[in-house]
């Protein structure tokens, strides 16, 4: 698999964890709205620190690559939740789309260029 293929597999598998764990707390959608909304952002967080882990391990890791990779992720989450959250059973307008989920998704490139920031200031990449 190619370099590009490799980045939109992880951006993928990184959606489609999200989705998994969201569907299975779903129930507290409706009971405990602000529990689900904490629980999924943790899930984010959790899930892009794996995948970062994963994806730069063993390869060269700069600010620049670690931004693109991020920014590349959060925009296939992007594109695969709109027409679900648009056309889905939630029918979002765009405004409502990334006031309440899209804005969250900049997690990922901060996160992203920040263990590489680490990273490279603890001198273990270059």
């Amino acid at each position: 698999m190619g370099a590009f293929g490799k980045l939109m597999l992880f951006g993928f598998l990184l959606w489609i964890t999200v989705f998994i764990s969201s569907f299975i707390i779903f129930p507290l959608r409706s009971s405990n709205p602000p529990f689900f909304e904490t629980l999924i952002s943790i899930f984010l967080v959790l899930f892009t620190v794996v995948a970062s882990y994963v994806y730069f391990s063993n390869s060269l890791l700069s600010i620049k690559r670690a931004l693109h990779a991020g920014i590349t992720w959060m925009i296939v989450n992007i594109i695969i939740d709109l027409p679900l959250f648009s056309f889905g059973p939630m029918k979002k307008d765009l405004a409502d789309y990334f006031t309440d989920i899209g804005l969250t998704y900049i997690i990922i490139p901060i996160i992203t260029t920040g263990i590489a920031a680490v990273s490279i200031k603890s001198g273990k990449f270059k």
